[in-house]
């Protein structure tokens, strides 16, 4: 279930209100948890840290998850309320969130830890495990390969179309996508690409080599993030491959994550544009035509609902930049 902001604000208020109360009952909160999206519930907890200073209350609304759940909604805290929840945990319980976050995610969050945990973390980790995080974790902030995921379907040059379905079936449970599947030479390289009904409807015994597209839109490990959304949303792509200097294909940037790199970069120009800071009110938190001032001297932010067709209920913010009445005849 999809919740409207305000909803949402409510349901917060009387989670902190009961954990204050000790009338916290888990199995009652956990059954109302499973109702609402892992991103709203992302979104709620992020506002108990930042403007309720109620990081207790977000960590026992954390614990009534399954680990599998509280690892997705992790993933969508910002970089951080997940480091200040993780300080408050047990290593044995970091380990289990890791392992069930996507790579990526897994990634962004190890790199936020310091080095002691890091290597105690390590420590405890299956080796090829291990070896994953900590090349995906050695990329370069910024670059494609910092926003990368490793699961991926990856098919061998030379299978029938048969054996790659075994083999889709195989990896599809830890695949951030099958729709779009990759052709490996036995050294790793990229060869060619097809998509899961391109597989799906071809005969058989047929060699995936002679149906795969050959000529890949691809990107480099170090290109610039902004550059890979920019070709993502370009060709209208679900994933791009990720390869090295040797062609060997390494992971792949998903379309949301993609996005999510497009709209933060969207985001910082509007504020270097406007010359507007950090705003300290979270938007989800922040009350419908509310002005928020910022760091600039002639413009401020008015926060503003975006209605939902055919409802009247507000499903989204927006910050509209405005002028200080004063200021249109100046040049601040």
């Amino acid at each position: 279930m999809s919740l409207d902001d305000e909803t949402l604000m409510l349901f917060k208020n009387e989670l902190v209100e009961a954990f204050n109360q000790d009338t916290f009952d888990k199995a009652v909160i956990a059954e109302r948890l499973s109702e609402i999206r892992s991103a709203d519930i992302g979104e709620m907890l992020d506002v108990m840290i930042e403007d309720d200073d109620a990081l207790p209350a977000a960590i026992a609304v954390l614990d009534t998850l399954s680990s599998e759940r509280a690892a997705n909604v992790l993933g969508y805290l910002a970089g951080d309320n997940q480091l200040a929840i993780v300080a408050e945990l047990p290593d044995s319980q970091v380990l289990t969130l890791l392992e069930e976050m996507s790579s990526d995610e897994r990634a962004d969050l190890f790199n936020l830890l310091g080095e002691d945990r890091r290597e105690a973390l390590l420590r405890r980790m299956a080796h090829r495990e291990r070896e994953d995080l900590k090349r995906l974790a050695s990329y370069e902030e910024g670059t494609a390969g910092a926003i990368m995921t490793s699961d991926y379907v990856a098919i061998a040059s030379g299978m029938t179309v048969s054996q790659a379905l075994m083999r889709v079936r195989q990896t599809a449970p830890d695949a951030e996508t099958v729709y779009q599947l990759y052709i490996l030479s036995r050294d790793g390289q990229l060869m060619g690409t097809m998509s899961l009904r391109q597989l799906m409807v071809a005969r058989p015994g047929a060699i995936v080599d002679d149906i795969m597209i050959k000529e890949v839109i691809s990107t480099r490990v170090d290109e610039e993030q902004e550059d890979v959304a920019r070709i993502v949303a370009r060709y209208d792509l679900l994933a791009l491959p990720v390869i090295d200097a040797d062609n060997r294909m390494v992971g792949i940037v998903t379309h949301d994550d993609a996005m999510d790199v497009a709209e933060s970069e969207a985001t910082e120009d509007f504020h270097k544009g406007m010359s507007i800071g950090r705003l300290k009110t979270a938007s989800a938190a922040c009350p419908y035509g509310a002005c928020i001032a910022n760091g600039c001297s002639g413009w401020y932010c008015w926060c503003l609902p975006i209605f939902s067709p055919g409802q009247g209920l507000p499903i989204s913010r927006i910050l509209l930049p405005l002028r200080w009445p004063w200021c249109f005849s100046c040049r601040c």
